[in-house]
């Protein structure tokens, strides 16, 4: 088993922290979208006009709920991989990621070069 940079492991009280604040912040994020969508379902009879302004704010909201989704699912798989001792270790190249990466990134689960290279996609 892959065992987390002691770079990392110092810091891992901090990192696990900085995780479940997000993961409340962003849980609060999407109780308040879900309420802005039950109201707007329940407005009575709009005017058109509003009806469609409404209607975008709706698919804007549930966009946005749909990101916080995935923020929280990222964050559930850090704190998976702090549970199995294996945060902080590039998914992809099994090389340590770098504190200051997990700091700006708790989510983190590539180093900057293999993040890097997923991002280029595969070249012509």
């Amino acid at each position: 088993m892959v065992q987390t940079a002691p770079e990392v492991s110092a810091h891992i009280g901090e990192l696990r922290a900085a995780l479940l604040r997000q993961r409340l912040r962003l849980f609060r994020q999407v109780t308040r979208l879900e309420d802005d969508l039950r109201w707007l379902d329940e407005d009575v009879e709009p005017e058109t006009v509003e009806e469609g302004q409404e209607e975008m704010i709706a698919q804007l909201l549930a966009g946005l709920d749909d990101r916080s989704g995935a923020e929280i699912a990222a964050i559930d798989g850090a704190l998976d991989r702090l549970d199995r001792g294996e945060y902080g270790i590039c998914g992809n190249c099994g090389r340590p990621i770098p504190l200051a990466r997990l700091q700006a990134m708790p989510t983190a689960e590539l180093c900057l070069n293999c993040a890097r290279q997923r991002e280029a996609g595969p070249r012509a």
